[in-house]
């Protein structure tokens, strides 16, 4: 009878670790305030079409995806 407490005990305390923990909770709800860069993504590669890729046109558009894309809005 013993052994089979000390197998179940030992079961509940290792199914624990399948349970999402508040850092992990936190680190979805970063990337969901992520800014949304799909606009910014049109307006650089219709900059990228008109003015070509190397422009400095398309360069500025295009840094700016990367800001949003990069940010932390923490």
């Amino acid at each position: 009878m013993k052994l089979s407490a000390l197998i179940v005990l030992a079961g509940a305390s290792a199914a624990s670790a399948f349970v999402p923990s508040a850092s992990s909770s936190r680190a979805a709800t970063t990337l969901a305030a992520r800014p949304d860069a799909s606009a910014a993504i049109k307006e650089a590669l219709e900059a990228s079409k008109k003015f070509g890729a190397t422009s400095s046109e398309a360069r500025v558009a295009w840094d700016i995806v990367e800001e949003m894309d990069s940010s932390d809005n923490r």
